[in-house]
């Protein structure tokens, strides 16, 4: 119970310091509002001052910001100044896109990773982990948008059931689905699986050399129950944490594989609100990936101490 307490008094913790930084760092971005939205030409002083007053944007920052904590504490993140649609709802509709590219690529990424690296450790020095070990050196090292731009030149213009922009939910059809889902994941997890096989080798041949597991050898245990029991759980603590840090990575960083694609997702929905400084929606857009990042630890978290019984 008190680890259950520390974790969920760190998390608000997290998310205050979160608020803060994102509201000031917002407001340090250079140009202002109403040039992004107005322009800057044939515009009046007096619209300017309008448009500023219509949003309080010449409030004191602690004034403005008190306001947005007081509605935020009330579920609403407020309006778009770009769609002045609410940002909760323009959230919702970009989510699904990023969480389902995200998710899926970690998961096949995850998998994939842990059968490389488990064959490459027990091939050690041998033609097999000398192919894996470069190719997870070449796909942790090309750009995202490179594997994206070439997927889409070689793979998608020859054959028409990739499709090289767009996105389909589930409900369309798993077809449909999964033709519009496959190259951007592929894109995505090249580096992934790149960055946890080279882990999941490291980790299962460090556990390889432990005392317990020679004595398991030693007692006479067959070679499969040896790996299945004390190799490859303790292995996967490692591979699991840094999945979990991936998948915050990557829910902050698709916005190239979307751009790449054309997917509407929140990477594009950030980037498209920068560019308009539409501070309340890079404001609840942030924080949500900051939600997400407390829950992503916290599972892991959980994960971590149910194989490991060292640290319950």
């Amino acid at each position: 119970m008190r680890t259950v307490l520390t974790r969920l008094g760190g998390a608000f913790l997290g998310l205050f310091v979160l608020t803060v930084v994102t509201f000031l760092m917002v407001r340090l971005l250079p140009g202002s509002v109403e040039d992004a939205m107005l322009g800057t030409e044939n515009i009046t002083p007096a619209a300017r001052q309008a448009f500023r007053d219509r949003f309080g944007l010449d409030d004191p920052i602690v004034v403005q910001y008190v306001e947005w904590i007081g509605s935020l504490l009330q579920g609403d993140l407020g309006n778009s100044i770009r769609s002045r649609n609410p940002v909760t709802e323009e959230l919702t509709a970009k989510l699904g896109p990023s969480l389902t590219l995200s998710l899926v690529s970690v998961t096949i990424s995850f998998c994939a990773a842990i059968a490389l690296g488990t064959i490459a450790a027990f091939n050690r020095d041998r033609s097999v982990d000398r192919l894996s070990t470069l190719g997870s050196i070449v796909g942790s090292s090309v750009p995202d948008f490179v594997i994206g731009l070439l997927l889409i030149v070689f793979v998608a213009s020859r054959f028409d059931y990739f499709a090289s922009f767009g996105y389909e939910p589930l409900s369309s059809g798993l077809y449909e689905w999964s033709r519009h889902l496959f190259l951007p994941v592929v894109a995505m997890s090249a580096s992934l699986v790149g960055i946890m096989t080279r882990l999941t080798r490291t980790s299962i041949l460090s556990t390889l050399e432990e005392d317990h597991v020679r004595t398991a050898i030693g007692k006479g245990l067959s070679r499969r129950r040896v790996v299945a029991l004390h190799v490859i759980r303790p292995s996967l603590i490692p591979v699991i944490t840094t999945a979990g840090l991936l998948f915050v990575a990557v829910i902050g960083g698709v916005v190239v594989v979307e751009f790449v694609f054309a997917i509407p997702g929140l990477g594009r929905l950030i980037l498209e609100s920068i560019r308009a400084r539409d501070y309340p929606l890079i404001q609840g857009a942030t924080l949500l990936i900051g939600v997400l990042a407390i829950i992503a630890s916290i599972l892991v978290d959980l994960v971590h101490r149910a194989l490991d019984p060292r640290i319950r």
